[in-house]
């Protein structure tokens, strides 16, 4: 089956869809490589190439994941890289990063949960991340999820409920200094503050 760009979507507005779509893992992998697509409960969405402000944040953030993959045998990886969660559900997440323990999951393809998704705001694709990728991460057991929003200056830490009855589910990390510490990942740290200085430094209009 061909695929042209009438069969991509995108996902506007707040009405995450109830069903599942027609497409499945086989279509997706017919795509050619390097589409910045995505397939979502059967659904392959197509989004714009993101900006300037939003690669200088991944370009940090890798940093600070390879540093902790260094300190703590993990494996990190920015976008595009595929997460395959499900037949109807394959995903580019901005960055992960999986854990020494479930080093395993990691083969062409992440194939399965990582440990840690973090996904950085933007104008098309704030509905996404905050709802249906959300929903998707808590689903399919990632346990740390990390919502960067640039023009807010702020990350939204979010734990994989593990408590009884709560399961699939995410619960956001109160935050107390300009230090967040990974709970789950102990060789995962970020100074926020700093980090917020640095992305001001990359991206400033002044020499």
């Amino acid at each position: 089956m061909s695929l042209g760009t009438s069969q991509y979507e995108s996902l506007p507005g707040f009405s995450p869809p109830s069903t599942l779509g027609p497409r499945t893992a086989a279509d997706y992998w017919k795509l050619p490589e390097g589409e910045p697509i995505e397939l979502i409960q059967g659904r392959l969405i197509v989004s714009p190439a993101p900006n300037f402000l939003h690669q200088t944040i991944s370009a940090l953030l890798t940093g600070i994941l390879m540093r902790a993959a260094r300190e703590g045998g993990g494996r990190a990886c920015a976008s595009p890289i595929d997460v395959v969660l499900a037949d109807h559900t394959i995903l580019q997440p901005d960055l992960v990063y999986i854990s020494k323990s479930r080093r395993n999951i990691v083969k062409p393809r992440i194939e399965g949960a990582p440990d840690l998704v973090i996904e950085i705001l933007s104008e098309s694709n704030s509905r996404r991340d905050r709802v249906d990728k959300l929903n998707l991460y808590a689903e399919f057991g990632v346990a740390e999820y990390w919502i960067v929003d640039p023009d807010g200056q702020q990350f939204d830490f979010l734990l994989h409920n593990t408590k009884k009855g709560s399961e699939g589910k995410f619960e956001i990390q109160s935050q107390h200094d300009d230090c967040y510490q990974s709970p789950r990942l102990p060789e995962l740290t970020i100074q926020l503050a700093d980090f917020w200085q640095e992305v001001e430094q990359h991206t400033s209009d002044e020499t």
